[in-house]
């Protein structure tokens, strides 16, 4: 079985963090302050993770993730820019013409099955 590996840039992961949950928090009406004392952290710590200077803790994530009515996956892969073509085209050609992502979406797939 192939495996993928992506390259991960630490700085980057943690800037694409926080502009997701800021996206996320405005879509919802949220300023930091309420999202700050709806999962019951600091707002300078949120401050920080929004602006990609700190990763968010495990239990953090989970609870922002849970007030912004998500899954804590959108934080790290979540495009929300893209519409519902785009989508299903990628995904065609990710299927039909390069199989490496098949056992990566068949795994994504029985993930959300068993949620």
């Amino acid at each position: 079985m192939q495996s993928v590996v992506l390259e991960l840039d630490s700085t980057k992961l943690k800037k694409n963090i926080g502009e997701k949950i800021k996206f996320f928090r405005k879509k919802r009406g949220l300023s930091q302050d309420k999202l700050a004392e709806l999962v019951n952290m600091e707002m300078k710590s949120l401050s920080r993770i929004e602006a990609g200077h700190n990763y968010p803790q495990c239990e953090n994530l989970v609870a922002i993730a849970r007030v912004l009515q998500i899954s804590p996956w959108q934080l790290y892969f979540f495009d929300e820019s893209k519409n519902i073509n785009d989508m299903k085209r990628e995904l065609n050609d990710a299927i039909n013409h390069n199989g490496t992502y098949i056992p990566e979406l068949y795994q994504y797939l029985k993930l959300k099955q068993s949620i």
